[in-house]
């Protein structure tokens, strides 16, 4: 399996799909929804505007998206340890 360190290792084809999840996965979150990233608070609209721009703080919800995705098919989020 190839380690991906951030959004840049990425390829074209990768990118495009991730943020195609990723604004999928944005886009049935509640309206009320705030995410906070450092001292920022973003809300639902914010955090799709971001996906969207592929902006720092995009890329980096896209690649905890990635994770996250990996996690769930690797079995560690149903895990009972």
């Amino acid at each position: 399996m190839t380690t991906i360190n951030g959004y840049q290792d990425l390829n074209k084809n990768q990118k495009e799909e991730l943020k195609k999840i990723a604004l999928a996965r944005a886009q049935v979150m509640p309206k009320n929804l705030n995410v906070s990233i450092g001292s920022e608070t973003i809300n639902k609209s914010e955090l799709i505007r971001h996906i969207n721009k592929e902006d720092r703080i995009g890329e980096n919800l896209m690649l905890i998206e990635l994770e996250f995705l990996r996690a769930l098919a690797s079995g560690a989020i149903y895990r009972n340890e």
